[in-house]
């Protein structure tokens, strides 16, 4: 995994010393369920997740440029066969509510959407938000993203959620990204 350098964020392969940091932020009622996982119980649990993420190597660690420290994680996920046979995948994040409102997730996704597309030269990346996460659906938006439908999906606590869901292939990424330039000038 390669890590992403961007204005203010390192994007770098997690490591188990970043257990303490994951549960701290991992364990807050308010942080998993929006991305659709249950609030860690205890250190260990997180200690079991961020091990199986380590091993699938699909995450990075969101830190910031001037302290390695765990804020977030974003990763592209194979969601099913049909991602795969299609050579796409979909983008996942979340941040600590401390680092909410700052920008960092959009540049994070901004770095991932380049790696996707230039590095593993994939032809779609897909992204989701539950409909009432109205944060995810901000950087969503702001990443260029197009809205393509809803589906339902069980949320961690067996539920079904309703997800709207949004994709970007290469030509519509790298033109979002030339009209982006183009309001900076």
């Amino acid at each position: 995994m390669k890590t992403l350098v961007t204005k203010h964020l390192i994007l770098r392969p997690l490591k188990i010393t970043d257990v303490d940091d994951f549960y701290a932020y991992a364990k807050k009622p308010n942080i998993g369920p929006m991305a659709g996982w249950a609030p860690h119980h205890s250190i260990q649990e997180s200690y079991e997740i961020l091990k199986m993420m380590i091993k699938e190597n699909e995450v990075w660690g969101i830190t910031l440029k001037h302290e390695d420290r765990l804020i977030g994680t974003i990763g592209l996920h194979v969601r099913n066969f049909d991602n795969a046979m299609l050579n796409q995948k979909e983008v996942g994040y979340v941040i600590d509510e401390p680092y909410w409102g700052k920008g960092y997730t959009p540049e994070a996704v901004e770095a991932v959407l380049d790696y996707a597309f230039d590095t593993l030269e994939l032809t779609k990346v897909l992204c989701g938000h539950a409909t009432n996460n109205l944060q995810s659906e901000r950087v969503i938006k702001k990443s260029g993203f197009i809205y393509t439908h809803e589906e339902v999906r069980n949320h961690f606590d067996h539920t079904p959620i309703t997800i709207k869901m949004y994709a970007l292939n290469h030509d519509q990424y790298k033109e979002w990204k030339h009209d982006k330039l183009k309001d900076k000038i």
